[in-house]
């Protein structure tokens, strides 16, 4: 799995301008200066990042109307629309865009291959997409399995508005099938087994998702070109 010394500070577990170790896993990935699209930009609390510690320039695309009026002060163009809908980026002109961003998004989405291929003209020559996806296979969802469970949950790897489901595997594949090639992947780490009785254990959770991220990473993050 690749790595490099930039995603350091970013592979440790705990708050960080208030995001998720997956989050800044891919603020990582966003060149500084990027013209980024931020899919799915929800709040707008990754843009806010983007444009802050990256010095970005981010164009947001939401379909919640609601998070979208508090995304518009941290983005520099908001499209209020959802991805799944062709048209929905259908204005944008071609080669608009340095990096292609679809954080904890294209689980939700109907066709996220579609989506994905979509957003293949919209990047300038030598862009990339960065994407993140919850690892299914994750300890806790084959704990769950095994226990003859498959819980409806308000957020995490069982989010009720879920509507695929992804191992490392079938996220590279995703990835293949639309058209992109994956020049990276990064594990974001959660705790491990035992680590809530054993607080020492805490400090295994980033080498355990480098080492076995099928298994330990709470979701995978993939770069492409």
């Amino acid at each position: 799995m690749a790595s490099d010394d930039r995603h350091a500070p970013y592979a440790q577990l705990g708050a960080q301008h208030g995001l998720s170790a997956a989050h800044r896993l891919v603020a990582a990935d966003v060149p500084r200066g990027a013209r980024v699209l931020d899919v799915g930009c929800a709040t707008g609390y990754l843009a806010a990042e983007l444009t802050t510690t990256r010095d970005a320039t981010v164009t947001g695309v939401e379909a919640d109307a609601a998070a979208a009026a508090q995304a518009r002060e941290h983005v520099t163009e908001l499209i209020v629309g959802d991805v799944d809908a062709p048209a929905t980026l259908d204005g944008l002109p071609a080669a608009t865009f340095d990096v292609v961003v679809f954080a904890d998004v294209l689980e939700h989405l109907s066709d996220p291959a579609r989506a994905l291929r979509a957003t293949r003209r919209l990047t300038a020559p030598g862009g990339r997409v960065v994407v993140s996806l919850p690892n299914i296979a994750h300890w806790t969802g084959r704990r769950a399995l095994l226990r003859g469970r498959f819980p409806k949950e308000d957020h995490g790897l069982f989010d009720r508005t879920h509507r695929h489901f992804f191992t490392r595997a079938t996220a590279r594949t995703l990835l293949h099938d639309a058209g992109w090639k994956v020049l990276e992947e990064h594990a974001a780490p959660a705790p491990v087994p035992l680590s809530a009785r054993v607080p020492a254990l805490a400090a295994l959770a980033a080498p355990a998702a480098r080492w076995r991220p099928e298994l330990f990473a709470l979701q995978i993050v993939l770069v492409g070109t």
